[in-house]
């Protein structure tokens, strides 16, 4: 078929790869002059959404790549412009820039009978072209969200985080920094470095996790499909909505758990002797790496960027996180900040925090809702995006909520030819796979190798209720999942490429490393179609199970949380 391909991103790029691996014709419009999406700086940008200069991934290479393109290193966080080179590397690898229109605007999209008249934009000059369908990769960070209640009166100046690049526009000044998530944990730590003031509001509280742990590891090491499936199936009462390795069979899952227990003994007395080993032969032990995974020194031990691994960091983290769940109990339902940085400041007093939400505003003074109030210079919105500019022309969304397309991102009403492919976001995860895998999904509808379920609107309606009872605290983050390891593997199951059941039970290595071990992408790339076979057996087994690893994870996180948590309710 002949695809239209809306935005060259990291979304969209992977896209034109899924179709062209199927064979089809892609022609990809992007109004920038290259691609990279938010990730390519270039010229005056200030106006638009872009990644600041300091940027730092939240989720470590290894799980932000393509399972096609994996990253060859261990979990490190990769800069800003390391990324976007990726990206680039990724798109000249697999000649991907000879199927893409730079400084070309998709400006209308119009459904005909058997095709998708699309309507571009360059130079000024506007043509129309037909295609058979059509793909959406341009991303939901468009609109900036500025109407915030109570500010309507504020004189002074009001920036959105989208136009943030560095911090010396605030140098001297008093800033308020509003809302908070993962960009806005940088925001408010480097304005709070070179502000007079700096004040954070908020309205609630985000659940903080640090993106190290131990010191050495990345905290999505302890990503382990094992533990998501006890805390999204097993240890709820909720009807679970995804298929998964065994399918919907309770006699399948009995003896998958069967083997499961019996396995994790296996590993544990491994591991347990393993522990003993290198007490008694202290050569045996693992070298210690001079740099953390921020490529900071190891030494004094850190959680994030310039955030030591001590008890007044730790105390502050888990009275938030306390705060985040003010019942007294916690369970995994609203989005993470992977991002603790902007923590030594509050801990210092250089950032001061106000939880009480903006209730007024009149010239440079806001009244907070505690009836407290201050002066301002600059206020700094980090309030995220509106959803207005998700539908193009006739191709619309339904109350503009990827949760009323098939796994975010298969339109109901066209047979399979129209996708907004990357508009998902897991609570811990990158969204550059999960835009891989719904391209692949949606490459072999186009080629007729993959039909989607007939009772389509029914499982759309049941995965919504789920994804609403696991994001109940993030309701206005319609594009939250709460688990990227079981939406990818029901993906993977219906595309053909999850690792099946029988191999795994006829192979334990391989059993432990996919149920035991941290979650690697290259386990769809092992099977089914257009798999790197022992390539990608060998990148996942680079990654060598520790039954301590998942242990340690645990007992750093538990830390955090209020002492009445039990640890089987932790992400």
């Amino acid at each position: 078929m002949k695809v239209c391909v809306v935005g060259a991103g990291p979304c969209g790029l992977t896209t034109i790869k899924q179709l062209l691996d199927e064979g089809h014709e892609v022609v990809c419009f992007d109004k920038n002059p290259s691609s990279g999406g938010i990730w390519l700086r270039e010229g005056d940008d200030g106006s638009t959404m872009k990644a600041y200069d300091s940027l730092m991934l939240t989720i470590s290479m290894k799980l932000m790549a393509y399972s096609d393109f994996p990253f060859q290193g261990g979990r490190v966080f990769y800069s800003r412009r390391e990324y976007f080179e990726y990206l680039q590397e990724y798109a000249t690898t697999f000649g991907l820039h000879d199927h893409i229109r730079f400084g070309h605007e998709v400006t209308d999209i119009v459904r005909k009978p058997a095709s998708w008249t699309v309507t571009v934009q360059h130079d000024g000059v506007e043509t129309i072209e037909d295609f058979d369908a059509v793909a959406v990769c341009s991303g939901p960070f468009k609109t900036p969200h500025r109407d915030i209640p109570g500010l309507e009166n504020f004189t002074g100046e009001i920036v959105h985080s989208a136009e943030y690049r560095d911090n010396e526009r605030f140098r001297g000044k008093k800033v308020l920094v509003v809302g908070m998530a993962e960009s806005g944990a940088d925001i408010v730590r480097e304005v709070g470095d070179v502000a007079d003031e700096c004040t954070l509001a908020i309205r609630s509280y985000t659940y903080l996790l640090p993106r190290i742990f131990n010191g050495t590891r990345t905290t999505d090491n302890g990503t382990v499909r094992s533990h998501h499936h006890e805390m999204l199936d097993r240890s709820s009462h909720y009807p679970f909505a995804l298929d998964t390795i065994w399918g919907r069979s309770p006699i399948a899952k009995a003896v998958f758990g069967v083997v499961s227990v019996v396995l994790g003994v296996l590993t544990t007395a491994l591991g347990a002797a393993r522990v003993y080993r290198d007490k008694l032969i202290p050569s045996m032990r693992a070298p210690q790496p001079e740099l953390n995974p921020m490529r900071e020194a190891v030494d004094p031990p850190k959680l994030d960027i310039g955030t030591e691994h001590n008890d007044a960091n730790f105390e502050m983290i888990r009275t938030w996180n306390r705060r985040s769940h003010p019942d007294g109990s916690w369970a995994q339902r609203g989005i993470f900040c992977k991002n603790v940085s902007f923590i030594p400041h509050l801990v210092s007093g250089r950032i001061t925090l106000n939880d009480a939400g903006i209730s007024s505003s009149d010239g440079n003074t806001v009244t907070f809702g505690d009836s407290t109030s201050a002066e301002f210079d600059t206020i700094v919105l980090c309030t995220g995006f509106t959803k207005e500019e998700l539908s193009i022309g006739d191709l619309q969304v339904k109350d503009a909520n990827v949760r009323n397309l098939y796994k975010h991102f298969l339109h109901p009403e066209h047979q399979g030819t129209a996708a907004f492919i990357g508009f998902v976001r897991p609570f811990s995860g990158g969204i550059p796979i999960c835009a891989e895998m719904q391209a692949r999904y949606f490459a072999r509808v186009l080629s007729g190798k993959l039909t989607p379920p007939a009772d389509l609107d029914e499982r759309i309606g049941r995965e919504k209720e789920w994804e609403e009872h696991w994001t109940e605290l993030s309701p206005r983050h319609t594009e939250a999942i709460p688990s990227q390891v079981l939406y990818l593997d029901a993906l993977a199951r219906e595309i053909g490429c999850l690792v099946p059941m029988s191999m795994m039970l006829r192979n334990p290595k391989l059993f432990i490393q996919l149920w035991f071990g941290s979650f690697n992408q290259a386990c769809y790339r092992i099977v089914g179609p257009h798999n790197r076979g022992k390539a990608a057996l060998d990148d996942l087994y680079s990654e060598i199970v520790d039954n301590r690893r998942e242990m340690a994870w645990r007992m750093s996180t538990l830390r955090f949380l209020p002492t009445d948590v039990h640890p089987e309710h932790m992400m």
